[in-house]
Order: structure tokens, then sequence, then C-alpha cells
């Protein structure tokens, strides 16, 4: 069975991903892709003060390696780099997500209808796997969309 994931990303990263300002989501640790059970589509969980599932978008690419070689594989400028660098700089090992066919649903699912109906759920603080039933809930009340 194919795994979903869900990144926990801050409301003001989603906003710069809905605008297209923001093609990448950083992470410091990420799972292997390519790992045949592994989705390439992530579900967007918002952060305070939405605390939501919003979206999704599919993963066109997946770089992943040390800071000064990420930064050049995805061709950032220098100031990118720089604004970066406070969060990634001490790593050996990091994740760049390129997004693509990015997904707004009609419909949010809070973390309140999901922890009560999903026994606790918590979204994680990166990101964490979503059980099936999850997934069947968001394209139920999306008309199918995911």
């Amino acid at each position: 069975m194919e795994k979903y994931i869900l990144l926990s990303i801050r409301p003001h990263y989603v906003r710069e991903i809905i605008s297209g300002d923001k093609v990448f989501e950083f992470r410091k640790k990420f799972p292997n892709l390519n790992d045949l059970n592994i989705s390439s589509k992530i579900f967007i969980y918002c952060s305070k003060p939405v605390m939501a599932i919003i979206g999704s978008f599919i993963v066109k690419h997946h770089y992943h390696s040390d800071f000064t070689s990420l930064m050049h594989e995805i061709s950032a400028t220098e100031e990118y780099s720089n604004r970066m660098s406070k969060y990634l700089i001490d790593k050996s090992s990091c994740h760049a997500l390129e997004i693509s066919e990015l997904v707004i649903y009609k419909n949010k699912i809070t973390l309140k209808e999901l922890r009560d109906e999903f026994n606790g759920f918590s979204p994680g603080q990166s990101y964490r796997y979503l059980d099936p039933s999850i997934i069947k809930k968001i394209k139920n009340i999306n008309s199918g969309v995911i």
C-alpha cells in the first residue's frame, strides 16, 4: 500500500507556496521518495493559527545532499542561499522538494476534526505518514480531489 506524507508548514510559507514565490520546501530530514511505497503527492498541514490540512502538491524532484551542493543543484541565488543557510548550514544532509501541481482544497480539514475522528491525531512537527482513512476523508469532503 502506498504511503502518503503530511508536511507541517507555517502559514507564512504556505502563502508563499500558494503565490508561487516559494517553489521548494526544505527539510533537514525527509524520507526517500524513491522508496516504491511512498507517494510523491504530499499533503499540506498549515500550522498555527490555521491548524488544518489545506491542500497537496506533487514533488517534481527531490534533491538530497549537503547544503552547498543542494544550493548549487537548485541554482539558488546568493540571497536565497544566505536566507536558507540560517536553517540548513550545519546539516550535512539537506532536502529540497520541488513543488508542482499544487491543489488548494475547497474544504480544509481542521485539526479539531482530525482529532475528533482519528483518536487524538497529531500532525507532527515536521512530517508524518497519513493513515489511508484520512486520505479517504480528504477525498470525500473535496469531491474526489486529492
